[in-house]
């Protein structure tokens, strides 16, 4: 009886749905066509495959949990480990319609969606591509900390109504507004914390920026980045992030259309009727990526004969110089997309046909008989 319990699951295929929380995670596991399991259990990897190992011995586990707070070591573990596991974003799993939401539900929701492939996989990276990854949001929070102190001292100023309120903030600023008193003791105390903490917080990302600079020593992204610091009016910083969030692997985009699609640069339409709107394509990636991109494309349009032509070609046509930029955004990073996938350096004046335009070039002419001529 012991060998036919330990035979009967042998190369079944078993679908194994985790709804996880930080407290508990709640696990459905199925067949294709029926529910077998669903139960609470400890936030643990490990118990969980002991318990499928110890319950369904044999069987081919398929599993999935959803985009969450914990990140990727769940899957880091069963990947390890051989097993199949995918990680879903949560806005793609489809609704049933139903106003009743559970743990047990969404766990069980899971599990249905992943046996009908209904799905979508979220690409995960590398774990060093992860972790250069949260080295640039500890500076993106920097960064913004840095302007929250800056805008509280000018506030600071502004309610004292100080002369100073209207100069321009640098160094020398900074040195005249350690020396600024003020008459109420705790009004002063506060303004000198803020100065203390704004010293501390721009050492704090120099030391970062100096890790990520440490970056482009990567045997597999030092090359890429190389090509794209090259670019005039491109940091490395910027580079940095550009290679990280868009050109960690060669397959990442097919092409530039869907890389310019991904950062929100395509033009989009929605119609009804004799309604027509055109928009741009919504953001599929990195938000803040789209907007350092729009700035690099002003930097880079000074720069670059062939993006200043396709500025001035767009705005002629449409009188707006956002359209326009946008425009020489999604062929800045045309060009870039080339410049990677050949591993070339990136050549100013040069024009790059789009996706759309080489797929024109490389499309054979039909053959005209001479029998079929009217």
């Amino acid at each position: 009886m012991k060998n036919d319990q330990n035979t009967f699951f042998e190369k079944v295929l078993l679908f194994i749905g985790i709804d996880v929380h930080k407290s508990k995670w709640v696990v459905t596991v199925r067949t294709y066509d029926l529910e077998l399991k669903t139960f609470s259990m400890k936030p643990s990897a490990e118990e969980l495959e002991n318990f499928l190992i110890k319950n369904y011995p044999g069987a081919v586990y398929r599993i999935v949990y959803e985009c969450c707070f914990s990140g990727f070591w769940i899957y880091d573990y069963f990947t390890e480990k051989g097993y199949s596991i995918i990680v879903t974003p949560t806005n793609r799993i489809y609704k049933d319609g139903s106003t009743i939401k559970t743990d047990k539900i969404d766990s069980r929701k899971l599990a249905l969606q992943l046996s009908r492939e209904l799905l979508r996989e979220v690409i995960v990276a590398a774990k060093r591509i992860r972790e250069y990854k949260y080295i640039f949001r500890i500076y993106d929070k920097q960064k913004m900390r840095q302007g929250q102190i800056l805008r509280q001292i000018k506030a600071f100023l502004e309610q004292k109504n100080h002369l100073l309120k209207w100069n321009r903030w640098n160094k020398g600023l900074l040195e005249k507004l350690k020396t600024l008193k003020f008459e109420d003791k705790l009004f002063d105390l506060k303004f000198g914390n803020l100065i203390t903490e704004y010293e501390y917080i721009v050492s704090q990302i120099k030391d970062t920026e100096k890790i990520i600079e440490q970056i482009k020593e990567d045997e597999q992204l030092g090359r890429r980045i190389q090509i794209i610091e090259k670019i005039n009016g491109i940091g490395i910083i910027s580079a940095v992030r550009m290679c990280l969030y868009l050109f960690d692997r060669k397959d990442r985009f097919e092409s530039s259309e869907r890389l310019n699609h991904y950062l929100g640069l395509t033009p989009s339409e929605r119609s009804s009727g004799d309604k027509i709107i055109r928009d741009r394509s919504g953001v599929c990636g990195n938000r803040q990526l789209r907007s350092i991109i729009i700035q690099l494309a002003w930097m880079t349009v000074r720069k670059d004969g062939a993006l200043l032509e396709k500025f001035d070609k767009v705005y002629k046509s449409s009188g707006s110089k956002q359209k326009a930029i946008v425009a020489v955004a999604r062929k800045l990073m045309t060009k870039i997309f080339a410049a990677i996938k050949k591993e070339e350096d990136y050549r100013i004046n040069v024009r790059i046909a789009s996706a759309a335009e080489q797929r024109i070039k490389e499309k054979p002419k039909k053959m005209i008989r001479t029998g079929d001529c009217v």
